[in-house]
């Protein structure tokens, strides 16, 4: 199996053309979006957070998704969310969805091709962004930061201001929601949003490493063949490297940044349920 993935898309209409390139170069049989994927929508206009991106995924995003079908002969596109994503796009998603054009991936439902399963996971640890959907304390007893943000309200259609203590005290730390995932059968693929703590995969500009303890604990417990991340930008950049090993698990942040689309092409050996080969790429 050859697939093709990248990561924090971030609505830019030119990565969604350098994706297409490279998909009609490379041939992939899957195509995995690791989120962010859509526009970031600005705090200062309050009555258009949340709004934006489903029309930009019910318009803009289909066109992408239907052109890379179209253009590169690929069936298979596999999505998640992040943190800069409002949940309101979620049912935008799911259209998309049920006319075929993409596959979304959770933890309770895989996804299966070719004797490969993929499971997803959108949430991230807390960010100073002001978007907080997709944000969930790391582990269960962390304290929460000191600056809130907004969550989408679907009772009244709009995005609600809340501190920090209500949002994340309202939701399942990141680890309770891992803690009861059962993996699939092997070989199987992790597409996490958050790249692991302290993996190399996860640095910022300052060296400080900002990602997941309680995905690190659930790679390191479960054991993909596969883990596909984003969300720190800078890391491969930082550290140099856009993989690691996890005990057997190969994971892997491809990054973001500037006019380029960072972006790997994975080659899996099926039947011996392995990475055979990763190539990083910058398609300008």
């Amino acid at each position: 199996m050859k697939l093709l993935y990248c990561s924090d898309l971030h609505g830019n209409e030119g990565h969604y053309a350098r994706l297409a390139t490279v998909a009609a170069r490379a041939r992939p049989e899957v195509i995995v979006l690791g989120g962010d994927l859509l526009p970031d929508e600005a705090s200062t206009m309050p009555s258009k957070m949340g709004v934006g991106q489903p029309q930009w995924v019910r318009k803009e995003f289909r066109k992408a998704v239907t052109s890379l079908r179209d253009t590169t002969g690929v069936k298979n596109i596999l999505v998640i969310f992040g943190n800069h994503d409002w949940s309101s796009s979620v049912t935008a998603m799911r259209e998309l969805a049920g006319e075929g054009l993409l596959s979304m991936l959770d933890l309770k439902t895989p996804v299966s091709i070719s004797g490969v399963n993929f499971v997803g996971y959108s949430c991230t640890p807390p960010t100073p962004f002001y978007v907080k959907d997709f944000e969930r304390l790391d582990l269960t007893g962390d304290i929460p930061p000191l600056l809130g943000g907004a969550r989408w309200d679907p009772r009244f259609s709009r995005p609600g201001t809340h501190g920090a203590n209500h949002i994340y005290h309202s939701s399942p730390s990141i680890a309770d929601e891992l803690a009861t995932f059962a993996p699939p059968a092997a070989p199987w693929v992790f597409v996490a949003h958050a790249p692991p703590f302290d993996s190399g995969l996860d640095k910022m500009y300052s060296q400080q490493a900002v990602g997941s303890k309680a995905i690190r604990a659930a790679i390191e417990k479960h054991q993909p063949m596969l883990s596909l991340h984003g969300h720190i930008h800078e890391s491969p950049k930082v550290t140099g490297q856009h993989q690691t090993k996890i005990g057997k698990t190969v994971a892997a942040n491809p990054g973001q940044a500037g006019s380029a689309l960072n972006h790997l092409i994975i080659d899996i050996d099926v039947a011996a349920k392995a990475v055979r080969g990763m190539e990083f790429g910058q398609q300008s």
